[in-house]
């Protein structure tokens, strides 16, 4: 496949990235933190091939990037307490919670485990992709397993262009590290990756002196 001509964000690019969303491809579009390379959750096919294009193991999951919405999460997550606590007090932002799957939901993207990833970027773009989609898409950086997360869409291009249908350039990304991960399925909860929101913003609106923190921005995914 050839690499796509990025666009800049419009009515139009949203419209393209959307039918092309839609019709199984695979699309590059900016998140707060880093680049993305997404497919609709509905297709399981095009959640597959974003899999072929990271070269990324089947058994690790995707996150899944939703409007900012919290009703939006119903049908693809159960809220444990803990993430419900820190989706009302961080609103979108730099972060991706994981929390149990909702039950009777099956997609290739939770990679046979019980629970999501779930993000919820604040990006006007990437926004208006998902509501005129009307479903979250998976995705996760637009870089090759192991290379690393891609701050512009030409570092996204030059990774996974030939792998996409579409790509819109929203210029660099505003904070240029990796989302924090944390683990709201374990009790107490732990951050998996340190990345854009600070581990003691995290712990104190958990109401905890402190937080486990399995590793820092970084390592790539």
């Amino acid at each position: 496949m050839a690499v796509p001509a990025a666009s800049e964000p419009s009515p139009e690019s949203i419209a393209r990235t959307v039918a092309a969303l839609r019709a199984g491809g695979l699309a590059i579009i900016a998140t707060d933190t880093v680049y993305g390379v997404a497919a609709d959750i509905r297709r399981d096919d095009a959640v597959r091939a974003l899999y072929e294009a990271k070269r990324k193991s089947a058994d690790e999951p995707l996150q899944l990037l939703f409007p900012a919405d919290r009703d939006a999460l119903a049908p693809y997550a159960r809220l444990s307490p803990d993430a419900a606590r820190l989706i009302d007090a961080l609103g979108p932002g730099p972060w991706t919670i994981i929390t149990p799957a909702a039950e009777g939901w099956s997609s290739p993207a939770l990679a046979g485990g019980a629970t999501v990833g779930v993000r919820m970027p604040p990006v006007a773009t990437l926004q208006a992709v998902l509501g005129e989609l009307g479903a979250p898409v998976a995705a996760s950086s637009a870089n090759r397993h192991g290379d690393a997360s891609p701050t512009t869409c030409a570092q996204a291009l030059d990774s996974l262009g030939r792998y996409c249908a579409v790509a819109i350039d929203d210029g660099p990304t505003s904070h240029g590290l990796d989302s924090s991960v944390v683990d709201c399925s374990v009790t107490p909860p732990r951050i998996l990756r340190e990345g854009a929101l600070p581990a003691d913003t995290i712990a104190g609106h958990l109401g905890l002196a402190g937080v486990e923190v399995v590793r820092r921005a970084g390592v790539q995914g």
